[in-house]
C-alpha cells in the first residue's frame, strides 16, 4: 500500500494577492510527527512514502498475521532432534507499544518439503543470541528469563507433495517488553530440507 502522509497545514503568514493565507503542508517524519492528514495528490508531483503494514502500530483486538520464509536454513544439510532450525525470527508490531500485550491465538507452518515434523517456537520478549543453524539449540541463561512461551506446529495435514501444520497449543496470553516478538525455531527429528522448498512460519496475535 503506498500513501502519501502530511502534516495539518500550517499558515505561514504570507498572503496572496486575492487575499488568501498560503499553508505549507508537511512531510511526516521523525522530525515533523503526527497528527497528520492523507493527502491525495492528483498530480502525481509530490513524493510519496512507501507504507509497510508489518512496521503499522497494530489496532486493539484486530488480528494480526505476520508470516516469513524461515531465514538460514541449511538446504541439503541434516538436521537432528533439538537442532535449531534456521536463525533469528522477528514477529514485528504484533503488540501496541503502549500496551505489549496479547494472545497468541496460531502458529502455522508451511512445510514445503513434505517433512511433517514437529516444530517448537519459542517467544522471546527481547532479540536474543541466536544458536548457529543446525546446531543444538542452547539459548543462554539470561536469554531464557526473557522466554516467554514455547509453542509446537505439532499438527499436520498432509496434501501430498506438502504439509501444512498448525499448533495445538494456542491460544496463550503473553506479555511482552515492546511490540515485538522473537523467535528461533527449534526443529524435532531428522529434517533435510531441499532447495526450493524452504518452508514458512507465521503467527497470527490479536494485540490487547
Amino acid at each position: 500500500m503506498s500513501l502519501t502522509f502530511w502534516r495539518r497545514s500550517k499558515d505561514t503568514g504570507i498572503y496572496r494577492p486575492d487575499g488568501v493565507a498560503q499553508t505549507l503542508d508537511t512531510p511526516v517524519s521523525e522530525v515533523h510527527p503526527l497528527p497528520v492528514q492523507i493527502f491525495t495528490n492528483e498530480d502525481e508531483d509530490a513524493p510519496k512514502i512507501q507504507i509497510d503494514q508489518a512496521y503499522l502500530p497494530p489496532v486493539a483486538g484486530q488480528t494480526i498475521k505476520r508470516r516469513v520464509q524461515i531465514p538460514g536454513i541449511g538446504t541439503g544439510s541434516a538436521y537432528a532432534d533439538g537442532d535449531a532450525f534456521g536463525t533469528l525470527i522477528t514477529w514485528h508490531n504484533v503488540f501496541r507499544p503502549e500496551k505489549a500485550s496479547g494472545t497468541i491465538v496460531g502458529l502455522f507452518l508451511h512445510d514445503l518439503d513434505d517433512e511433517g515434523l514437529q516444530v517448537d517456537v519459542p517467544v522471546f520478549s527481547q532479540p536474543f543470541t541466536v544458536t548457529a543453524d543446525n546446531d543444538p539449540f542452547a539459548p543462554s541463561d539470561d536469554d531464557n528469563l526473557n522466554c516467554l512461551w514455547v509453542l509446537s506446529v505439532d499438527t499436520f495435514f498432509n496434501w501430498g507433495s506438502n504439509q501444512f501444520g498448525q499448533s495445538s497449543g494456542a491460544p496463550v496470553w503473553v506479555k511482552g517488553d515492546g511490540p515485538n516478538l522473537y523467535s528461533q525455531l527449534v526443529v524435532r527429528g531428522a529434517a533435510t530440507i531441499s532447495a526450493g522448498s524452504i518452508p514458512w512460519v507465521g503467527i497470527t496475535v490479536v494485540p490487547d
